[in-house]
């Protein structure tokens, strides 16, 4: 028997959240189904980490990139007749509404599902209503299960239960035994809030430690990165985007998660995988999910206090 066929539909495939969390469905699903990709907008020929490792996944004819006719998107649908058109956004942010009404028109249409990744997204606000919504987390269950016309689900991205290499990846990354090492991971935005951590690293330039920013500097985001990076201490160290962010999460000795805008952060889950522990703000969009993780400690946006508690985490 043939497998059904599922088709992705994203807003781009740019390195993010939004990207990595499709690629870890495809990963899980690609035995079950046959998969295809539709990237609508290719906003980034340079910032491309999880787009390579999907098109590695799936086959070569199965992945589009559509062009400035956005309606190639209703004659890829009719090529491939698939079961389940699987939208990584709500269509009315980022698909032309004449379009969405076309969706709406084909014969025999598929099943409709979407996952919105923003604590922004509220159900009465869209115009495309799909078959069944797929859920990040808890708190985005609780907001859409209220559209009583429209079943929910969750996929949570998962944590795993990794064995960390540490000395391993401590020697391929140059990280010195003479340091402690703090990881953050993020693109540089102000929600992300990087600039925290810089001010903690440059109080704290007279203890043993050494901080690693890893994640892209995107020119629409350059007037909050240029000033810091300008300003940036000795012991502070960008590493840009890395298609080996696995390596740093093994080699650290701590996450600092100075984020203060999330829905339900990816690389928190892969944190936990390899046991890193993590100091992070305590977001009403995660709910009560990590209140009992002996790996995590909620801060505040006291700078003094975060470095002391940083401090303490590392014995110093």
């Amino acid at each position: 028997m043939s497998k059904k066929k599922l088709l992705y539909v994203a807003p781009h495939i740019s390195t993010g959240g939004m990207p990595q969390y499709l690629l870890e469905q495809i990963k899980t699903f690609k035995e079950k189904f046959e998969v295809f990709v539709i990237e609508y907008s290719n906003v980034s020929d340079d910032f491309v980490v999880q787009k390579n490792q999907i098109r590695n996944l799936i086959p070569f004819n199965n992945f589009f990139t559509l062009g400035e006719n956005k309606f190639e998107l209703i004659n890829i649908l009719h090529k491939i007749k698939p079961d389940i058109v699987h939208f990584q956004e709500p269509p009315d942010w980022f698909i032309d509404s004449k379009l969405i009404k076309n969706l709406f028109s084909i014969p025999d249409r598929p099943y409709y599902i979407v996952t919105p990744h923003s604590k922004n997204a509220l159900p009465d606000q869209f115009q495309f209503v799909p078959d069944r919504y797929v859920l990040v987390s808890k708190w985005s269950h609780e907001i859409f299960s209220k559209e009583k016309n429209v079943s929910c689900d969750i996929w949570e991205y998962p944590i795993k239960d990794f064995t960390p290499k540490k000395d391993i990846y401590k020697k391929e990354l140059n990280f010195s035994d003479k340091y402690f090492h703090v990881l953050n991971v993020g693109l540089f935005t102000p929600g992300k809030n990087q600039g925290e951590l810089f001010k903690i690293a440059e109080n704290l330039q007279n203890k043993p430690i050494k901080f690693h920013f890893v994640g892209n500097q995107a020119g629409n985001f350059s007037q909050y990165w240029e000033p810091l990076m300008k300003t940036k201490p000795d012991n502070c160290i960008v590493w840009g985007e890395r298609n080996d962010v696995h390596k740093f999460l093994q080699a650290s000795d701590l996450f600092y998660f100075s984020s203060n805008l999330e829905l339900f952060p990816i690389v928190i889950r892969e944190s936990l995988s390899y046991k890193l522990p993590i100091l992070m703000k305590k977001l009403e969009t995660y709910s009560n999910t990590y209140d009992n993780n002996d790996l995590i400690t909620f801060i505040g946006n006291d700078i003094k206090e975060n470095s002391n508690i940083l401090l303490k985490h590392l014995g110093l």
